[in-house]
């Protein structure tokens, strides 16, 4: 039955969704402090190894059943009692770490055939050994941290991962600089902050939910998530297929351009979609139950778009400045790349916002449908226009199966559990950051500081465009007018009493 026995306070979001961004902000932050260093003592084959092994485990993952955990924040708010809630999570860990456990274990047996057939020789197979103990271990993270997230431990959360960016970046530069391991160093570096943290956070779990297996948990987990499985094979085809078509017609070299580019994409979803995920996948199913879910979700589907597009814009009109600062001068040809995969992330982002009625209706198979369509898109533009126009035949590709993609889970989802989204502030701001970016694409980048000076200039017309054309309400600006005020006034106070 719906209730609303107090108005949802959408600040909760954003206060831990701050939170959350702050840690992504660090970890991206020591990423491209890193950049030199992974463009001077790894080389494009390098990174295209790394983004060819990537390939490999998401394949494994999907075997592995890593999706199976989907179902773990809807079950836990369905859950009427809190043994019954310990009993989801904990259910959740022995299911997930049984079938990791078993996918790497046919990894291990099948590698020199794995390595032969995706890396090109049999030498490599400790590199795909590496990868996979690394996958294992990442099953000890997945429900601890549903866990934290479930109970708003935001600061614990980003705690634990910056503490596990630290020792990896730390024995990467071991690794790298020190050793000149290349590639396997930061295989090396990544399996050991899983095994670090994963074992210390499955203690933390444990200990505070205890070791109870149902059977009932497991069969919901279960129901809900294998459809997911199906899902994920398209997913991979959406996400990886493009680089094995560019392995096919042209070098590693381009695979690991295009590869850094994608990064650019992932670097929007790690800085927008995932913070506000964090905290709305589980406070979605809450507001669910609420008779003014409607003005909750169009509200916080405006909100989303306002840093979801304001991040893609600051990523399309300063990645080009940045690459010729921070890379070598091979890498520079994956900068024109950015802006056209950006358009598919965003798109993806707005699939995670949508699925909300698939989900609570529980029939995740019209996700795995609508998923397939994408990726039947998504081969038929590879097929086509990777041969024709190599990198970019791949990301237009991907731009197209991601819009089918969302398209389909909007429409679906719709049907069986509608939502009443305001989309008009939404494409307001989608044209004007449209516009914007478009202009920072062709405005020349002779000198460093002249390109730095037009994108500001282009990024400060964008800020006016958003607080003018109704994509905020007016509730909304006189809100973040008072802010600004009260902060500014704290910050006079303090410099008056220092």
């Amino acid at each position: 039955m719906a209730t609303t026995a107090t108005p949802f306070k959408m600040s909760r979001i954003g206060r831990h969704g701050l939170i959350y961004g702050g840690g992504i902000v660090v970890s991206k932050a020591v990423a491209f402090l890193m950049l030199p260093i992974y463009t001077r003592y790894l080389t494009p084959a390098d990174y295209g190894i790394l983004q060819l092994l990537e390939m490999v485990i998401d394949v494994v993952s999907i075997f592995a059943g890593s999706r199976l955990g989907e179902g773990i924040f809807w079950f836990y708010h369905k859950a009427e009692t809190e043994a019954d809630r310990r009993k989801v999570l904990s259910t959740a860990l022995l299911v997930l770490v049984t079938c990791y456990a078993a996918a790497t274990t046919l990894l291990f047996a099948f590698a020199p055939a794995v390595a032969t057939a995706t890396l090109g020789g049999a030498q490599d197979v400790g590199l795909v050994r590496i990868a996979g103990a690394s996958f294992l271990f990442e099953s000890l993270l997945v429900v601890p941290f549903a866990y934290l997230r479930l109970h708003d431990k935001s600061v614990l959360y980003v705690g634990v991962t910056t503490a596990k960016l630290l020792t990896q970046v730390t024995l990467k530069i071991i690794f790298l600089v020190v050793m000149g391991l290349g590639a396997r160093g930061v295989l090396l570096s990544t399996l050991a902050g899983n095994v670090l943290v994963g074992a210390g956070l499955t203690l933390y779990l444990v200990k505070d939910i205890g070791l109870r297996f149902s059977n009932r948990a497991a069969r919901d987990l279960l129901r809900f998530g294998l459809p997911f499985v199906g899902t994920q094979v398209a997913t991979f085809i959406l996400t990886f297929g493009d680089r094995f078509f560019l392995r096919r017609v042209t070098d590693l070299s381009s695979v690991g351009l295009y590869g850094l580019a994608y990064q650019f994409g992932f670097l929007l979803a790690v800085c927008a979609e995932v913070p506000f995920s964090m905290v709305w996948e589980p406070a979605r199913f809450a507001i669910a139950k609420r008779e003014d879910r409607d003005e909750v979700y169009a509200r916080a589907f405006i909100y989303f778009n306002v840093v979801l597009m304001t991040i893609a814009v600051c990523i399309a009109l300063f990645v080009g400045d940045l690459l010729r600062v921070m890379a070598a001068p091979a890498f520079l040809p994956a900068r024109d790349l950015v802006p056209v995969i950006l358009i598919a992330y965003v798109l993806q982002s707005w699939t995670m916002m949508h699925n909300v009625g698939i989900q609570v209706r529980e029939r995740t198979e019209f996700l795995t449908l609508a998923t397939w369509a994408g990726a039947i898109v998504a081969l038929a533009g590879y097929a086509v226009l990777v041969p024709r126009w190599f990198g970019l035949g791949a990301a237009l590709a991907t731009v197209a199966s991601f819009a089918v993609r969302e398209g389909a889970v909007y429409a679906i989802s719709q049907r069986l559990w509608p939502v009443k989204y305001r989309w008009g502030p939404v494409l307001r701001i989608v044209v004007l950051a449209v516009i914007v970016g478009v202009a920072g694409v062709v405005l020349p980048r002779s000198n460093i500081w002249s390109s730095l000076a037009l994108r500001l200039v282009l990024l400060a017309a964008y800020f006016v465009g958003v607080w003018n054309c109704g994509i905020l309400s007016t509730s909304d600006r006189l809100t973040l007018k008072r802010l600004v005020r009260s902060r500014v006034g704290a910050l006079v106070a303090l410099n008056q009493r220092s």
